[in-house]
């Protein structure tokens, strides 16, 4: 018999894969759009840092741009990785590294800009909102820069050809077995997946605006969707839109290419619909007040 081969000691975080972080690396929109905002904002000599700085991509971009020193801060073993690009990049000698949480540490210093890239797939389940809330104040200067300044989350209607009935009405009688429990659990979740503007049967609407001014708590509110054509709604498509600067955005819209995708929230049962009807949408969405709680958002039909 073999000696078993111990090839993870410990389960990496998904955030530990290299693959994770080619995707974001080589979304050249993403990079773009933060290096324009970078340059715009960082000044020689300024003080920076970078929250959730992952590989450090984004430390690098504002070490480039002038900055004489950058804090990257990050709570993942990933930070390791950023210590050896800076040592292979030569700019080590210009950044602080900081494994931690960034909620969790007094950096000492007052600096000139907060850089982040803390977005996930539906804009805020990545404590993105929590966490600059509670570092702008900490460690940013009077008159200092966020970058993202703002950002917010958008939803349409949707007619969703492959996620509902691949994931949600695949259960039924399976095997001589009733699984339809389980599609009442599948109904109850986010998916990601890349939704065209053909899919979408209303106009999107802005359901959250996020700029850092004050601590997120449990929102609720409701919407109103009109159709545009006749079809069958069986969910909403979320996606997020990042200001980063007064000029430069940064979309994960069905119109765009990033590796972020869209979301899609099922509906429990599709709805047909003609040209012109009226949908009340109602949205539940509630913060972290930890880091290991859960962001939780709901969208259904009323």
């Amino acid at each position: 018999m073999l000696d078993p081969v111990e090839l993870f000691p410990e389960v990496p975080n998904l955030y530990e894969f290299p693959s994770i972080h080619a995707d974001m690396v080589f979304d050249e929109r993403r990079v773009r759009a933060y290096r324009r905002a970078i340059d715009a904002a960082v000044a020689d000599g300024d003080v920076v840092v970078d929250i959730g700085a992952g590989t450090g991509l984004l430390s690098f971009l504002c070490l480039q741009a002038g900055a004489r020193r950058v804090h990257a801060i990050e709570r993942s073993p990933v930070i390791r990785w950023a210590q050896l690009l800076a040592e292979k990049n030569g700019f080590a000698d210009r950044m602080v590294f900081h494994h931690a949480d960034a909620r969790e540490i007094d950096l000492g210093v007052k600096v000139d800009v907060i850089v982040s890239e803390l977005i996930g797939h539906l804009a805020f389940e990545e404590g993105m909102a929590e966490t600059i809330v509670d570092v702008k104040d900490r460690f940013l200067k009077p008159g200092g820069t966020l970058i993202p300044a703002k950002v917010s989350l958008h939803a349409a209607l949707v007619c969703e050809a492959s996620i509902y009935p691949d994931y949600v009405d695949c259960w039924g009688t399976i095997w001589g077995i009733d699984f339809s429990v389980l599609r009442e659990q599948a109904s109850r979740t986010a998916y990601v997946t890349d939704i065209t503007e053909r899919d979408l049967l209303s106009k999107s609407q802005e359901v959250l605006a996020w700029d850092f001014s004050q601590t997120p708590g449990a929102i609720e509110r409701t919407l109103g969707y009109t159709t545009l054509r006749k079809g069958t709604v069986n969910g909403i498509a979320l996606w997020f839109d990042a200001q980063l600067g007064p000029t430069i955005r940064l979309s994960s819209g069905p119109w765009t290419k990033t590796h972020w995708r869209q979301c899609f929230i099922p509906f429990r049962e599709p709805i047909p619909v003609s040209a012109g009807d009226d949908l009340q949408i109602a949205f539940e969405m509630r913060f972290r007040s930890r880091s290991r709680d859960p962001f939780v958002l709901n969208a259904f039909a009323v």
